[in-house]
């Protein structure tokens, strides 16, 4: 337990539930913490059977750039989706989330259960975190426990645990947490201050580089200097006022600085902060915010029949139902907490301060989600983007239930009430976690979800229809484009989808004019020109597909079998030595290919028989 000497620079121990009960034993919160990181396996492990989905076939199997060391350096010099669209500029800068993708290839390849497993694995870390910072900053254990059990299984958490492409999240966990952490330490240990203030600059450094939502820290630094700073003129309010401003000023200076570095690198890299993916004006933007704050707040709070799309639009005008209801809501949520914080300040000052800190907490994380023209269409909305939020909520909640009255006390000297209505709590949110993320388990079940949940959401059904193609499901597929370009004729994705489906399923005429008509709506797309030149080839049209597919290289330099399918096609022109030249940028690029490897032996072979005549 925490000394009664460092109550008020962290936090301190108290007795939340005024009913003067032992505290816990000193073995038991080690074994406590150890049943909350098990129930926390057993929620998620369920997902060690699931399959690679959403985006992790196209960013990590289809991936060369993280299969092998050469292409780390490349991390730090160029976006996430660089590897698939090198033209097109992107919002991502993650060079430490890249190398947990190489780290876990190389070690696990393309077997999905290991890479949940390290998914489950982080999350659980996480969980600890959550402990080790509720008791630094409460200095109570019990409270600690129950904010770690909260986060632990908390349902809310299924798109970051579930998705393995989504453990952007716990993994910036992972290092914004110690990071913060270490500033405490270097806050108080006086002589090792600048060692602990270091490696609190070096993982905040970690954070940002595995997503930039570790932006927040210095927010959350200024909120902890400013609820925990003490003036030594009490009497007089500016001077306070002024001291508090100053001493926030110069804690988070270093962390500032850093925030400019990585900044400056991130517009080196993505040329800006950030680039708009739908134009959106100002006032779309803020009369659509009380809706969205809302829809997170309620899955916060109640985290049931989730799924991987929402339909949560933009709103132009401000209505009644659309802007002032949500934002009275807002304002009446506000309200209620303040009366928590009042509440729990009657127990002890370091309770309204550790409970405003966590208010702060659920807060700031939704910053950088304001700015919705960053977005993608249909995307403005999941719940990985309540992952760093749901830490202040379970220290929140954690306080809010040491306030319910119990006068039983357990052997262990917990009160038996409060700790019945948390172990049901934690019953319910684990079960339901444990079932609602088995429509993780494979594209067409997450999809099916999503046309379920959202029966208009375009980029749901055209993921479906995608799903059910690759099972050779191609009559329903292409049923399910026909209803998406009924709604939006020029649905990218739709148009590019029908035409690849079509040209699997050897329609290559109507494969044709999709294409064509893909490349007319969004022309940066390398596949479109790579699979017209393919089906161009078959027609018989070998100058046009040579034309395309020159192109979609011109575009995509690395695009697998991009090389190969230029080198098969200058083959059957008659130039050999470009085919051969074809071939072998094709195996520089991807080792091992054997189709590439027969042709360049064939080659060879042709070339001494020509020789020997």
């Amino acid at each position: 337990m925490t000394n009664s000497s460092n109550q008020e620079s962290s936090g301190g121990s108290h007795d939340s539930g005024g009913q003067g009960q032992p505290i816990l034993p000193e073995k038991t919160p080690w074994i406590a913490i150890s049943l909350v990181l098990l129930a926390t396996f057993l929620a998620y492990s369920g997902t060690l059977w699931f399959k690679f989905v959403y985006d992790d076939r196209g960013q990590i199997l289809a991936n060369v750039q993280v299969h092998a060391w050469r292409y780390a350096p490349h991390y730090f010099f160029e976006p996430v989706w660089s590897f698939a669209y090198p033209g097109i500029l992107g919002n991502y800068y993650r060079p430490i989330f890249l190398l947990y993708l190489l780290l876990n290839y190389k070690i696990f390849g393309p077997y999905a259960a290991g890479w949940h497993l390290l998914s489950v694995a982080a999350q659980m870390g996480v969980t600890y975190l959550v402990y080790v910072l509720t008791r630094r900053l409460t200095g109570d254990s019990r409270t600690a426990l129950i904010a770690a059990l909260i986060f632990g299984v908390d349902p809310v958490h299924i798109e970051s645990v579930a998705w393995v492409s989504g453990v952007t999240d716990p993994l910036l966990a992972l290092f914004l947490l110690p990071s913060f952490l270490c500033y405490l330490n270097a806050r108080e240990q006086g002589p090792r201050s600048r060692a602990w203030l270091a490696c609190s600059l070096v993982l905040y450094a970690l954070a940002m580089l595995s997503k930039e939502t570790a932006l927040i820290l210095p927010i959350i630094i200024v909120a902890y200097e400013w609820l925990w700073t003490e003036s030594s003129r009490p009497s007089c309010s500016f001077r306070k006022v002024t001291e508090r401003t100053w001493a926030c000023v110069v804690r988070v200076s270093p962390f500032v600085l850093l925030t400019f570095v990585y900044l400056a690198v991130r517009w080196h890299v993505i040329k800006g902060l950030g680039h708009t993916m739908v134009p959106l004006s100002v006032s779309t933007i803020v009369f659509t915010w009380p809706q969205l704050l809302l829809f997170y707040l309620r899955h916060l709070v109640w985290p049931f029949n989730l799924s991987v799309f929402y339909d949560v639009p933009y709103i132009k005008t401000p209505e009644l139902v659309s802007f002032f209801l949500p934002l009275a809501a807002l304002a009446s949520i506000g309200f209620l907490v303040w009366i928590l914080v009042r509440r729990l300040g009657r127990e002890s000052s370091k309770d309204m301060r550790v409970a405003l800190f966590a208010s702060v907490w659920i807060l700031v994380p939704f910053v950088p989600l304001l700015d919705l023209s960053v977005l993608p269409v249909g995307e403005i909305a999941h719940d990985r983007y309540l992952y760093l939020t749901s830490i202040g909520f379970s220290l929140l909640l954690a306080m809010a239930f040491r306030l319910i009255p119990s006068r039983k006390v357990s052997d262990w000297g917990l009160p038996a009430f409060q700790t019945a209505l948390v172990l049901v709590l934690a019953l319910v949110l684990g079960i339901s976690t444990a079932f609602q993320d088995r429509y993780w388990a494979n594209d067409i079940t997450l999809y099916t979800r999503g046309v379920e949940r959202t029966p208009q959401n375009k980029l749901a059904r055209t993921n479906l229809a995608n799903a059910l193609g690759e099972k050779g499901r191609y009559g329903e597929a292409l049923a399910l484009y026909r209803e998406v370009l009924a709604q939006d004729p020029n649905f990218w994705l739709a148009i590019y989808n029908t035409a690849y489906t079509s040209y699997r399923m050897g329609r290559l005429q109507e494969a044709e004019k999709y294409f064509e008509r893909a490349i007319a709506v969004n022309g940066v797309d390398s596949d479109e020109y790579f699979y017209l030149g393919l089906t161009w080839l078959k027609l018989g049209n070998t100058n046009g597909a040579e034309k395309a597919v020159r192109h979609a290289l011109k575009l995509q330099p690395s695009g697998l079998a991009y090389h190969f399918a230029l080198g098969m096609i200058l083959k059957l022109k008659g130039d050999i030595p470009g085919a051969l030249a074809q071939f072998q940028e094709e195996l520089k690029n991807f080792p091992g290919e054997t189709g590439a490897e027969q042709q360049i032996e064939a080659i060879k072979i042709q070339t001494e028989k020509a020789s020997r005549n």
